[in-house]
């Protein structure tokens, strides 16, 4: 008669996982004891093991498969203690993305399904790396892992939580906090070099000081086209909207107001509708929702009108008697050019793109 197998303790399952996530060998170890009836150890012996990890505790289809692995496994004392995968050349196959969702593992010995399956636990330390921790992906350890998801890296975060309630600050994928803030570097990154375990100084491509400066070895790219500044608008906030003119308030420092004078040397920029780089900052005291991005230099949608002439491509613009708008500079005033128009408005009113020039 077949003796009944029931399983019986579970040990480090996820701490395992963790190292077989970090270490060069993603295997797994796994550690039960086997009992037949009465709870006495089974024999010892050699044992088929089959191995299946689900997405789901009771599914049956394939699509809720995650892994599977059959090995043949010496039990002594009833102990069951294997590697999953059995072999370090087969450990490309155990995919650590997939452990990124909830999991239940099942296990066959001997022809016998062992049920219920068992929901993966973490333990610990398996909630957090120890400082000093490195995460490589060596040379000939990238099948199928980068080859097969080119979107991942060596280590990969993401945060699938979204908040959309009113005034909330959102969600954040990654956290970097440090305690020094005079020489440090809370960001280092390197490319190249001999030691894929260490960033030395040598092939530091990018980094984040402690300070917040930000220092590049190559170019930053954005669909954007304007450098703008976050400036204090002067009235009512509400009434401006990208593409609008502005000018320099006549009333207050560091500020600025919609254009309504055609010729104006005040004219500073434009509203920018989507800036590629944002400076400044806001003055210690005020309203955050008062400041607007003001587009200073670059190219940026601008809102024109044909009240002076009709606009062709190239020509000089300047403000305008209607709020806001840029019109076609016949005569231009020193100081009260806008930009150049990169497109053109035949009559009425529109938005353009338009090259601001310095002032």
């Amino acid at each position: 008669m077949k003796a009944k197998l029931t399983f019986i303790t579970i040990v480090g399952l996820l701490l395992a996982i963790l190292a077989g996530a970090c270490a060069p060998d993603r295997q797994l170890g796994y550690q039960a004891v086997l009992t037949g009836p009465g709870g006495v150890p089974v024999p010892n012996g050699t044992y088929t093991v089959n191995v299946k990890f689900w997405s789901n505790p009771t599914s049956t289809s394939s699509s809720d498969l995650v892994y599977e692995d059959t090995q043949s496994v010496t039990v002594t004392n009833g102990i069951l203690n294997i590697a999953i995968p059995d072999q370090v050349s087969e450990s490309g196959i155990l995919d650590p993305g997939k452990f990124s969702q909830q999991l239940w593992v099942e296990f066959t010995i001997n022809g016998q399904t062992l049920s219920p399956r068992q929901k993966l636990l973490g333990t610990p330390y398996a909630f957090t790396l120890v400082g000093g921790s490195v995460v490589v992906l060596k040379l000939g350890d990238e099948q199928p892992l980068v080859d097969a998801h080119p979107q991942r890296g060596a280590f990969t975060i993401v945060n699938t939580y979204a908040n959309t309630a009113t005034n909330s600050p959102g969600t954040t994928g990654l956290v970097v906090a440090i305690a020094d803030t005079t020489q440090s570097e809370v960001i280092r990154a390197c490319a190249g070099g001999s030691n894929p375990n260490y960033c030395q100084s040598a092939n530091v491509v990018f980094k984040v000081t402690g300070t917040g400066a930000v220092q590049a070895d190559g170019s930053f790219s954005t669909p954007a086209s304007d450098f703008a500044e976050m400036i204090r608008f002067d009235g009512d906030v509400s009434s401006v909207e990208p593409g609008d003119v502005l000018v320099i308030s006549p009333s207050q420092d560091r500020a600025v107001v919609k254009s309504t004078q055609p010729n104006d040397p005040r004219v500073i920029g434009v509203y920018s509708t989507e800036p590629g780089f944002l400076g400044g900052k806001v003055i210690e005291g005020d309203d955050q929702s008062q400041y607007v991005p003001v587009a200073v230099v670059g190219i940026v949608p601008v809102k024109v009108t044909a009240s002076n002439g009709p606009i062709q491509r190239g020509d000089l613009l300047t403000t305008s008697a209607i709020p806001g708008y840029a019109m076609k500079a016949t005569n231009p005033q020193p100081g009260a050019i806008l930009g150049k128009a990169m497109g053109e408005l035949l009559n009425g009113e529109g938005v353009i793109e338009v090259y601001l020039l310095p002032h």
